[in-house]
């Protein structure tokens, strides 16, 4: 259930949200001044080049702004801040964020396994590994004290829950290795869409779970014929992904196709549940993006479309709309629901998707400029140049709301 804002707050819930928050600004920050690199190189400091604040800026936005609000929802499932281990859920944020801090000062030293989301490495590894086991014994102490008095149902999906969980670091060792490496289209260099379907089924299992545990009354509208087609999407991404291929592949190109029904399906569902007042805005806006999300990623692997615009701004693009714009929405509601506290006022937020929408709208049109004719890595043509100030612009807007957000929220 949500937190009503005159209810004792929970002090995990509140400092990883609190933490969240705060490498969404460095996050910001850092992309801000990569924008300005791509405008004026000369001002780069020493060694940390471009390509070592590129993993930064990627590992803080999805290690600690995306992360840490889903930490702060398993505080809340395993009803730690009503545990004795309520004292140690604060101290697992802080060696989350620890960590986070060491894999930044890694990867600006160079140090980097060279896998996307996946650059943890010697110390910054073994210290994310560390903050992971102390985040779920955390838990396991709320689990043991507090399932006593759970339903049978509950009790057994939580202990399911945690076996899983627990398995997280092993996940990250192998992952993280340079000697494994998921499926991969050899036409593009980039994931295959089956890989894209499951890493979005994911999402779609989060979207599923969110109202029913955190939501007010309802029941939500997702029939036996939701959870059929939510089994047979899995099922098919694991032939799919099994059997391989590039994006000429029928099988492929069906497996992105599966997600657009979701857009419905997911905003259908969250009808049945009752919502807190402040959480309406972030709601439209993450099931408005999601709805962009799936129908742009679909067109977007069309092999006449991605051999356009791969390797280009057109890729940012869309990082940027499933980041800043469905990430940022999901988040800021969790944290909406999980506290009872506002993130941001109805002005900040229409300024953050406003800048959002630009800035996409700009990437994507670079992108599509780019692919068609390469001179622009030579030579500084107008076009380019005014994307990228616009990109910046953007960038300001985006970094001074997030601290507004912040601020605001560390003096509520």
């Amino acid at each position: 259930m949500s937190q009503s804002p005159s209810a004792p707050e929970d002090e995990g819930v509140s400092t990883a949200v609190k933490h969240a928050l705060g490498w969404l600004v460095f996050g910001n920050a850092v992309g801000l001044y990569l924008s300005v690199l791509l405008l004026v190189p000369s001002w780069q400091v020493g060694e940390w080049t471009y390509g070592r604040w590129v993993p930064v800026h990627l590992n803080v936005q999805l290690y600690g702004w995306t992360a840490l609000p889903l930490v702060a929802w398993l505080f809340s499932m395993y009803e730690v801040g009503r545990s004795k281990s309520a004292a140690w859920a604060p101290a697992a944020v802080w060696g989350w964020s620890a960590a986070l801090a060491m894999g930044a000062l890694h990867w600006l030293g160079g140090e980097t396994g060279g896998k996307i989301f996946l650059d943890w490495k010697n110390g910054a590894l073994w210290a994310f590994v560390v903050a992971l086991v102390m985040l779920w014994a955390v838990l396991v102490m709320a689990w043991k004290e507090r399932a006593g008095g759970w339903t049978k149902l509950k009790r057994r999906v939580s202990l399911g829950g945690l076996v899983g969980l627990a398995m997280v670091p092993g996940v990250i060792i192998l992952t993280a290795s340079p000697k494994t490496y998921p499926p991969v289209d050899h036409l593009t260099g980039g994931p295959t869409g089956s890989s894209l379907l499951g890493s979005s089924l994911i999402v779609v299992g989060l979207m599923l779970l969110l109202p029913r545990v955190v939501a007010g009354s309802g029941k939500g509208r997702a029939g036996w014929g939701t959870w059929a087609y939510f089994g047979f999407c899995w099922i098919f991404f694991g032939v799919a992904e099994a059997v391989g291929g590039t994006h000429f592949d029928w099988w492929q190109n069906f497996s992105l196709l599966l997600m657009p029904p979701w857009a419905w399906l997911l905003a259908r569902d969250w009808k049945g549940f009752s919502w807190p007042r402040d959480s309406r805005f972030w709601r439209m806006a993450m099931f408005g993006w999601w709805g962009l999300l799936v129908l742009t990623g679909y067109l977007m692997y069309f092999p006449w479309i991605l051999d356009r615009i791969k390797f280009t701004q057109g890729l940012v693009a869309h990082s940027h709309l499933a980041m800043a714009g469905f990430t940022t929405s999901f988040c800021a509601l969790l944290a909406v629901l999980l506290t009872g506290r506002r993130v941001g006022g109805a002005a900040s937020v229409t300024l953050w998707h406003g800048a959002v929408v630009v800035m996409i709208l700009t990437l994507a049109a670079m992108g599509w400029r780019e692919g068609a004719e390469p001179s622009w890595m030579l030579l500084k043509p107008d076009w380019r140049e005014m994307g990228l100030t616009t990109r910046s612009i953007c960038g300001i807007v985006m970094l001074s709301v997030s601290t507004g957000w912040l601020i605001n929220w560390k003096t509520r």
